[in-house]
């Protein structure tokens, strides 16, 4: 089946570049297709899709914990 968009959290107990302020902030409002394929850009996709807030209805999301 089809399930769309997947959100994966993961807790690697060490600090890692990819996730730190600076990186989550370039990701917040950023165009499509201009920024690498990233995690935040997932998630903000999934979590703006669900509340309806990309020009559509709301749509159920699968987030995987």
């Amino acid at each position: 089946t089809d399930v769309g968009d997947i959100l994966i959290a993961m807790n690697p107990f060490q600090p890692l570049p990819l996730y730190g302020r600076e990186v989550s902030e370039r990701y917040r409002c950023h165009e499509a297709g201009t920024l690498p394929p990233h995690i935040f850009a997932v998630a903000s996709r999934a979590y703006h899709t669900m509340l309806g807030r990309r020009g559509s209805r709301p749509q159920s999301q699968c987030i995987v914990i």
